[in-house]
């Protein structure tokens, strides 16, 4: 805090420019999530992960800049023709808001973190073969869709049907099939915190990106690269071992060239480049920042609206907003874009949105203080609750959502954590269904079944393995 204001009054005095001054706060983003990765055992904490992703995509040309790569970082570039430069005022703001994010975020993990053992399974070890029946059944059906999917978006202009036409997309699979895939991602991220057997997680885990490889070709790529780094989270959570620096690492840098191919489909003609080098993705990954400058620099056009902004991020999950039916007022991405540019707009393109940017909208310097402070506490929750399986769990399916943030809406993860709540009701009524059929099996059948599902509904109490030949459950 003490550099931050010490920044602040050398940028009011002069004694620093804008590109100073941006480069500073790239140094205390670094610096923070460097301490992050030491103080919370090799980055075992959600906090980590989420700076990780705030200086992508909120100071990425920053970094682009000072590798060269960028000669103007501050100049708004995206979906516009005709690129123009923000006040110096406004700039400043969001660097400053940028840096006092960061330490409000930090700060409230590192003063309240205490280190855990691995949660092991306890009683939850028995919903395993429940979890993988779920799975199994999932499989086809979710695979299916995802291919219907596929195909329709590529028969009406790939990866811009999304957006285009999402009703007709949506529409082009059975109402049947889109609830039967819902349990697909449940019951793969129960079986990934509760599997202890390396091989059978690996394959598990090879079925569920395999039947989701027609969305990456489609070129959509956000929601899985969010699952991939929760489920690396949640592996150095049950592994209780510090994550190896290079292993992170490697991950990182796979993640860039498969992100990489999966963008290049995007274009229908094939010309964007497969590969693109690192300042080059550093620059394309950090356009978030050009949302933020517009929203601090034009706060009186967009403040008005925060109301209706919100409230439709609640219903995101469950009503996703038709961009193509416009109406001014109802979605800051959509404002956003139809400010930069209405023709860029009606063919698909968009902004995205930014937590920086609603938070000022809603509040101003405090209100990004106050959300700053609000999300710190949500990751030492987070942390906190991982000690159980369970908790474990519900932040594997929350958490892709919640760092998505720096890139997407302020409370887009709310209605997120929603669905997930919808989708635990499904699961846990399910699993009385499971255990009432197991009983009348148990009842009619009690020599032919695996000796007794009854045992299920004692828990603590181990079972003989030979008890469960075909399941494997001790």
């Amino acid at each position: 805090m003490a550099s931050i204001a010490a920044a602040t009054l050398a940028f009011i005095m002069g004694w620093l420019s804008c590109n100073q001054a941006a480069v500073l706060t790239l140094g205390l983003l670094l610096s923070l999530t460097g301490l992050a990765w030491i103080r919370f055992d090799g980055g075992r904490h959600p906090c980590f992960l989420f700076l990780c992703t705030l200086t992508l995509f909120q100071a990425g040309r920053v970094m682009a800049y000072c590798a060269g790569g960028v000669t103007d970082m501050f100049q708004v570039t995206l979906m516009t023709s005709y690129p123009f430069s923000v006040p110096g005022n406004a700039v400043a703001l969001v660097l400053v808001s940028l840096a006092l994010s960061a330490v409000c975020i930090y700060a409230p993990c590192r003063w309240h973190y205490r280190a855990f053992a691995p949660p092991g399974k306890g009683s939850c070890g028995r919903f395993l073969p429940y979890l993988y029946l779920l799975f199994c059944w999932s499989v086809p059906v979710q695979l299916y869709k995802n291919f219907c999917y596929y195909q329709y978006a590529r028969d009406h202009g790939g990866y811009l049907a999304l957006f285009l036409d999402r009703g007709g997309l949506v529409s082009s699979v059975p109402l049947a099939v889109r609830a039967v895939s819902m349990v697909s991602l449940p019951a793969f991220a129960g079986v990934f915190v509760l599997e202890g057997r390396k091989r059978l997680l690996s394959i598990a885990t090879a079925v569920y990106f395999t039947i989701s490889a027609p969305i990456l070709l489609l070129g959509s790529r956000g929601a899985l690269f969010g699952l991939v780094v929760s489920l690396w989270y949640v592996a150095k959570v049950k592994s209780g071992q510090p994550a190896r620096l290079h292993t992170a690492g490697f991950l990182a840098v796979a993640l860039v060239v498969v992100g990489s191919l999966v963008g290049s489909v995007r274009d229908e003609n094939g010309s964007s480049e497969a590969l693109t080098g690192p300042t080059q993705f550093l620059t394309n990954q950090g356009v978030s920042l050009d949302v933020t400058e517009i929203a601090f620099a034009y706060r009186s056009s967009f403040a008005p609206h925060i109301g209706s902004y919100l409230s439709g991020e609640l219903q995101e999950a469950f009503f996703p907003a038709d961009r193509m039916a416009y109406v001014a007022g109802r979605n800051f991405d959509a404002d956003v874009s139809m400010f930069l540019s209405p023709a860029a707009y009606a063919l698909g393109c968009g902004t995205g949105s930014s937590y920086l940017a609603e938070a000022y909208l809603a509040g101003g310097l405090a209100g990004v203080l106050i959300v700053s402070l609000l999300l710190g506490f949500l990751f030492h929750g987070m942390h906190r609750a991982v000690r159980h399986p369970f908790g474990l769990y519900l932040v594997a399916l929350l958490l892709p959502d919640v760092l998505w943030m720096p890139r997407g809406d302020l409370l887009a993860w709310v209605s997120a954590a929603l669905r997930i709540g919808i989708s635990m009701l499904l699961l846990l009524t399910g699993w009385y269904l499971y255990q009432a059929i197991a009983r009348i099996g148990g009842a009619v059948l009690p020599g032919r079944l695996p000796g007794g599902w009854r045992g299920y509904d004692a828990p603590g109490q181990p079972l003989p393995k030979s008890r469960f030949p075909t399941l494997g459950v001790e």
